[in-house]
């Protein structure tokens, strides 16, 4: 299955940074449009493992979908993962890891996952879908950096 890697810096304390992404209704603040995010459930609040989010997903104003992922593992300051359960890809095990860095702090996001069907076909469905996560970071990374400041 495909993985993604992505490094990125914001000028902010690690604990700051963690206590943002650790809180699950900050994730349509990082999503880039045209993209659009609402996050309609997260139980129980605060996060913690075996916690299910779910959230609405799309483009502009039309909603194509609904995706709940599941909290799976939290080290606090550190990282944390979570899987779906229900959503519009096969896989996506999605580790969200935090390091100190000079004058700020690394955010660390690894992705494993498999969108298509089995066989060529979801090998051409998966190179897409990885080309597009990575544009989406490219963009979230910029966002990132201007909601997190220190």
């Amino acid at each position: 299955m495909p993985i993604i890697r992505n490094r990125s810096w914001v000028a902010a304390p690690l604990d700051e940074v963690f206590a943002f992404f650790d809180q699950p209704r900050n994730l349509s603040r990082l999503t880039p449009p045209p993209g659009r995010v609402i996050v309609d459930r997260v139980e129980p609040d605060p996060p913690r493992v075996g916690s299910e989010f779910t959230f609405r997903y799309g483009i502009g104003p039309i909603m194509v979908g609904s995706w709940t992922v599941r909290l799976v593992e939290r080290v606090p300051g550190v990282r944390f993962r979570d899987e779906t359960v229900v959503g519009p890809m096969r896989r996506f095990d999605h580790t969200h890891a935090f390091a100190p860095a000079r004058h700020g702090t690394w955010v660390i996001d690894e992705i494993d996952y498999h969108v298509g069907p089995d066989g060529w076909v979801g090998l051409l469905v998966d190179v897409a879908a990885g080309l597009a996560m990575r544009a989406i970071f490219v963009t979230r990374g910029a966002l990132q950096r201007r909601l997190l400041r220190g």
